[in-house]
């Protein structure tokens, strides 16, 4: 039976061996992953005996001693279920705790897992590109391609255009491995395309070949540099565009933070155009990782004689 006039501060007193069970439980709980399952079940008993002969030294001795009585019955089978009850519940609180702090640590560690391996895949990136700028020396190539500009100039007028559009879209491949945040604006994309497509009319003839068409209007939206051109490139290395039936398609839906891409070619005979191009898309899937985790769908599939390409970056 407990007293009606029991002050706060003899209260508190009282939950001390319980405050006790709480600490000593979390401690326990937090050795788990060293002893293992059957240390925590022996915990849990050992814990109860050791803190119940310390709560009946306590309350029975020690607090009387201070003049503070709280339990006036010695029924030690009462005392040992509210003991119990009392260690349950304390112990069920640092379980409690343990998940939470464990679930929020696990969640933390994740977040700072993924971001390394983002900062990797980036790193690796700028290896990448640094290697392919290490191939060529654009300073070189660019004051070429102005002196066979001014050369043709001389001769053809269309061949001196065609000339410089080269050299521009070689310079936007190179200014590409510079952008640090992996990202560029799809109009200077599309200008970019429309240069790389008008090169490659030179070689095929203006025809119906080749079917380009770009839908909405430009708010803003971004895509990883190169991206559309290099499968478009890829189109035009391994793609069969002699077919007026099958020419090779272009499709661009440019919508309020959204971009879809699409392009569609007829596989030359004998050409595997998947395995050709693997690499420049595996190359764009990592560089989207970077750029737009979790933001973009893409797909790359052949049959019945065409390759197709879709890419959604939101």
């Amino acid at each position: 039976m407990t007293r009606p006039n029991v002050t706060i501060f003899g209260t508190l007193l009282y939950f001390v061996p319980f405050a006790i069970t709480f600490y000593i439980s979390l401690y326990c709980l937090n050795l788990y992953k060293e002893k293992g399952i059957w240390w925590s079940v022996a915990s849990f008993f050992i814990v109860f005996l050791v803190m119940a002969t310390f709560g009946y030294v306590y309350i029975y001795l020690i607090m009387p001693a201070m003049g503070k009585i709280i339990y006036t019955s010695t029924n030690l089978s009462a005392f040992l279920q509210e003991a119990l009850w009392g260690y349950v519940r304390f112990f069920s609180f640092a379980l409690l705790y343990f998940y939470v702090t464990q679930t929020f640590r696990k969640e933390r560690e994740n977040a700072a897992l993924k971001q390394q391996e983002l900062k990797a895949q980036q790193e690796k990136l700028q290896y990448e590109y640094a290697f392919i700028r290490s191939q060529i020396n654009p300073h070189f190539l660019h004051n070429t391609l102005n002196t066979l500009f001014s050369e043709a100039l001389n001769y053809s007028p269309e061949l001196a255009d065609n000339i410089l559009k080269l050299s521009s879209i070689m310079r936007y491949s190179m200014e590409a491995l510079e952008f640090d945040s992996g990202k560029v604006s799809v109009q200077k994309e599309l200008e970019h395309l429309q240069t790389l497509i008008d090169i490659n009319n030179l070689r095929f003839g203006e025809s119906k070949l080749i079917s380009y068409e770009v839908e909405g209007l430009l708010n803003g939206q971004m895509v990883p540099p190169l991206s559309f051109i290099t499968i478009v490139e890829n189109a035009f290395k391994y793609g069969d565009l002699k077919d007026p039936q099958q020419p090779l398609t272009i499709r661009v839906r440019l919508k309020p933070g959204e971009v879809h891409f699409y392009c569609c070619n007829k596989i030359k005979k004998n050409n595997m155009q998947f395995s050709s191009s693997n690499i420049g898309i595996t190359n764009l899937s990592k560089r989207l990782d970077v750029a737009f985790k979790n933001r973009y769908e893409m797909n790359a599939k052949s049959g019945n004689g065409l390759y197709i390409f879709e890419l959604t970056v939101k």
